[in-house]
């Protein structure tokens, strides 16, 4: 059905019909639309009445920014009205100097009071001399009934803001904090149910010991190391999604040092209440939780996303990780391992991304249903690296090849076609040869290839036809292309012409540069997407 469709249009343009695009249904002008920035949908908006009512319609209110930020009162808050702020669904409070002036604190006291305001989403990112502003809309967050999201971000302390915030809102489902100075918060938000905090001070910890319960997903950044015990000491028996981030702040005093938990008992509490846990995600950059902490995850006996970035991989590690039989979803992505191979045994797992400069062999135990592979090389010999990869994932059905230390190499694909089922295929963050997809074998299930920061001979694209004959998505994003001419008559295929030897493949050339040596023409070529 979809192809049908696609051959009439395609066939009509060919032959020139004349064709009135306001025959298009409301949903294909919508797609149109899509393609344009905010500023043209508005100028869009006045060419007739059907126009107007599509671009002012939930679907694109809903993605519309209204952002009060910069240059001078005269300049910008000129036409900022209560009713213009009434219809946005997205209002952010951006760090501007002249923020706090009488024109916007006015408009704001009379739209946010009255109830008529349908913003969903406040973001308010403030200095300190903002704080009129903040304390305005904090207080009508009781009247937004349509609120669901909040971002607060405090650069510097407000006075008023010492002695506690208070943050009410009977329809607020997400919210984030970051308060670089202290500042006491407490919540009546009963529908809360995603947190992401930055945790520098014991009242960050106080927070989110209150609403631990009601929580289903959380992302916590610890700033302060003294505080990362204190999760442990939370009851998340709603909790599916969880993300740790641990960091230093050198501005930051550390006065206690690390212990796991007060108590047995509170730790049991712990263990009990995350049995539902589907997604963890543990960023240490200060080495904490290897041995302390990460033993504790293992009562997750549900999860199946995990991901455990910047540790060292050694058999404590990997001996956590095979905890979890249910894992669909493994990142390894910023850790280093000692040397040794991982074995790994889980049967289920699906997706799978590996350290960079992953120096020892493929990860072989029990891996037969991996789908999707990402995978960092530091090694030369590329083909035989690959052949290892077919031999070992034959149900792979995504291949990422991620920032290898060296330039594929020409024969780096010689055994590809032995992924069979092989979809999708992505270069990244490196370089290849000017032979690489000549010698390539022909991949009739591979539909889309995904090239990015490749430098290589555009003569490349002749392969494409008939190395990938049912390819239906070319992205060739960031990539420096070369023409090197030394015979006259020689024509190089152009980007146009590969178009039309393949009409059912979408090419996709944003932010390419071909680069040729002829003698008329010493100019790069811009392509545009």
């Amino acid at each position: 059905m979809y192809y049908s469709l696609v051959d009439c249009a395609h066939e009509r343009i060919q032959i020139n019909l004349p064709m009135d695009i306001n025959c298009f249904p409301s949903e294909v002008l919508c797609c149109i639309f899509d393609f344009l920035s905010w500023t043209d949908r508005k100028r869009t908006s006045l060419v007739c009445r059907r126009w107007n009512g599509i671009i002012n319609s939930d679907r694109y209110l809903r993605q519309a920014k209204l952002v009060l930020y910069n240059y001078t009162k005269v300049q910008f808050f000129s036409g900022v009205e209560v009713g213009l702020i009434n219809i946005q669904r997205n209002i952010e409070f951006h760090s501007s100097a002249m923020l706090d002036t009488e024109e916007i604190l006015t408009t704001v006291s009379e739209a946010f009071p009255s109830g008529e305001a349908v913003v969903e989403c406040v973001n308010l990112f403030l200095r300190s001399d903002h704080e009129q502003l903040c304390n305005l809309v904090i207080v009508n967050l009781p009247k937004l009934k349509q609120l669901k999201r909040l971002n607060i971000l405090a650069n510097e302390g407000f006075r008023t803001l010492n002695k506690g915030l208070q943050i009410e809102s009977q329809t607020l489902e997400y919210l984030k904090l970051s308060f670089y100075q202290h500042t006491p918060c407490h919540l009546h938000t009963p529908n809360l149910t995603s947190l992401n905090i930055v945790a520098r001070y014991q009242s960050d910890s106080d927070l989110l010991h209150a609403v631990s319960r009601q929580l289903s997903e959380l992302t916590v950044i610890f700033q302060s190391k003294d505080l990362v015990a204190q999760l442990f000491l939370c009851n998340f028996e709603n909790l599916e999604k969880l993300h740790i981030t641990i960091e230093n702040d050198k501005y930051l005093p550390y006065t206690v040092s690390p212990t796991p938990v007060s108590s047995w008992n509170e730790l049991n509490v712990f263990i009990g209440s995350i049995r539902r846990l589907k997604t963890l995600e543990v960023v240490d950059k200060c080495n904490m939780l290897r041995h302390n902490y990460l033993k504790v995850f293992t009562h997750a006996e549900n999860l199946e996303y995990l991901t455990v970035n910047y540790i060292i991989l050694d058999w404590t590690i990997v001996e956590f990780i095979s905890y979890f039989k249910k894992l669909q979803y493994l990142n390894l992505r910023g850790c280093s391992t000692a040397g040794e191979p991982i074995r790994l045994d889980l049967p289920h797992l699906k997706e799978l991304l590996m350290p960079y400069k992953h120096y020892s062999t493929l990860p072989c135990t029990n891996l037969c249903h991996l789908t999707t592979l990402s995978y960092s090389s530091s090694q030369k010999n590329h083909a035989q690296f690959i052949h290892q990869v077919t031999k070992t994932f034959t149900n792979l059905r995504t291949l990422n090849l991620l920032n290898f230390d060296y330039e594929l190499s020409s024969c780096a694909f010689e055994f590809l076609d032995h992924l069979r089922l092989l979809k999708t295929l992505t270069i990244r963050d490196m370089s290849v040869s000017n032979q690489l997809f000549i010698n390539c074998p022909q991949l009739p299930s591979l539909q889309k290839l995904d090239l990015n920061t490749i430098v290589t001979e555009i003569s490349l694209l002749e392969c494409f036809p008939q190395k990938f004959r049912h390819l239906y998505k070319l992205n060739i994003d960031n990539c420096f292309f070369y023409i090197f001419t030394t015979d006259e008559t020689k024509n190089q295929i152009t980007f146009a012409q590969l178009r039309n030897r393949m009409p059912r493949c979408r090419i996709s050339t944003i932010d390419s540069t071909v680069f040729t040596n002829e003698q008329y023409d010493q100019n790069p070529i811009y392509i545009p997407g």
